[in-house]
């Protein structure tokens, strides 16, 4: 018979960012205690769809941000518990994209609850998404194939005449 303990139990859901959409260590003054302390926050990119939602834009506040271990130096992985629901919040805009108050004055936010794993599901996709949408423009094949042109036209191409090799 096996004991699960709790921590033992919960998956982690790793979510991958670029550094673009993630702010670390924001500091703010607690009201209560009057001690600085400090939050991070991400923002999901335009396009990330999760049940026919898209959430882009939305966001959330990690307790933790840590450096990617296999994306490089620009990305972030953001660890979530695999069964406790995220809340995506943003706030709602007028035609004219102000704030909208609410009845005590503040700002109204739209709020949506996911779990992390549609969230990772959904940021693939609309990686997917949109390598497609650059390689249909042309965009990366068109540049890299004139590139590998241009390089192997270098390499065959005697020197000009006239000029020095040393």
């Amino acid at each position: 018979m096996e004991e699960s303990t709790g921590t033992a139990s919960r998956k982690t859901v790793y979510l991958s960012l670029h550094e673009n959409f993630v702010r670390e260590n924001i500091a703010y003054t607690d009201r209560a205690t009057g001690e600085e302390r400090t939050f991070n926050q991400v923002r999901l990119p335009a396009g990330t769809i999760v049940d026919g939602v898209d959430v882009g834009g939305y966001e959330f506040s990690p307790l933790f941000v840590n450096p990617s271990k296999y994306r490089g130096e620009h990305w972030r992985d953001i660890p979530l518990i695999a069964d406790r629901e995220l809340w995506l919040r943003k706030s709602v805009l007028d035609e004219e994209g102000n704030p909208v108050l609410g009845a005590d004055g503040r700002p109204e936010r739209d709020l949506v609850k996911v779990m992390p794993e549609q969230v990772k599901d959904a940021l693939i996709a609309a990686r997917r998404a949109y390598v497609e949408r650059m390689r249909e423009a042309d965009g990366l094949g068109g540049r890299a194939e004139a590139a590998r042109a241009a390089a192997g036209a270098a390499r065959t191409a005697p020197p000009a005449r006239g000029t020095q090799t040393r």
